[in-house]
């Protein structure tokens, strides 16, 4: 069995880059996020490619082998990792199971799903939704009708944010770094209402920290950190202006 030919990263570094990035952007579950390292603390010898049994995960885990099913069936369904069942070369019939992390582009699934959230039902039916399609699975076809320029974004993205990055990225870029910016607000700054200037302050600080050879991975990790930090702090403001309204209404 040739497990080379699986192979999904170069490195062991790459992939445990990818993992991180892959648990900072999306939506996991504990069992979930656990399981991923798991999988990527038996994939080293082969880079991408462990051969872990679900009863030896959930002895690991400490869970229900259903519990690990439907972890691995979740994370099939994000992309994140498949299942090959391989075939003995002696014997026949079917031999150990592969389980395959996958470098799936994070930030174009995750603008997919939040543009589309409204349309659950849809989305579970159509597999993918087009946005997804159209930027992975059919780039190919779209491009001999011509290249996406900016244009393309008006209704998706607010123009104040792309005009701030357009010197510097693609419009799929800045359609993925706005999907960065959108989940990032819901998640660190529920409260806060112009995430537009935000947004592009920490646009400008993953430049600036670029240009200084100060980010050490990949830029989107580094953006997604500086998100981070800066609704933060947006959050902490909105709060601190509540509980002064609340203050002023009772005194």
């Amino acid at each position: 069995m040739q497990l080379r030919e699986y192979e999904t990263f170069k490195t062991v570094k790459d992939m445990d880059s990818f993992i991180s990035e892959a648990l900072e952007t999306l939506e996991l579950s504990e069992t979930e996020r656990k399981l991923l390292w798991l999988l990527a603390g038996h994939s080293c010898k082969f880079v991408g490619v462990s051969w872990l049994k679900v009863a030896s995960i959930a002895q690991s885990l400490e869970v229900s082998s259903k519990t690990v099913q439907r972890a691995l069936k979740h994370l099939k369904e994000l992309g994140i990792i498949k299942r090959v069942r391989t075939i003995r070369p002696v014997s026949g019939g079917f031999g150990a199971s592969l389980t395959i992390i996958c470098p799936i582009e994070l930030s174009y699934r995750e603008m997919a799903q939040e543009l589309n959230s409204s349309a659950v039902e849809e989305q579970k039916q159509k597999k993918e939704t087009f946005l997804f399609k159209a930027f992975k699975k059919d780039l190919k076809d779209i491009r001999q009708y011509g290249e996406i320029d900016f244009s393309y974004l008006a209704q998706f993205v607010p123009r104040e944010f792309i005009e701030s990055v357009r010197p510097f990225v693609t419009p799929q870029e800045a359609f993925s770094l706005w999907g960065k910016v959108h989940v990032s607000s819901q998640k660190y700054a529920p409260s806060v209402i112009n995430i537009i200037e935000p947004a592009i302050s920490a646009f400008k600080a993953s430049v600036l920290a670029y240009k200084s050879k100060r980010i050490k991975n990949s830029f989107g990790a580094y953006f997604w950190g500086t998100l981070q930090n800066v609704f933060s702090v947006e959050q902490r403001k909105a709060n601190a202006s509540n509980i002064l309204n609340w203050l002023e209404e009772n005194k």
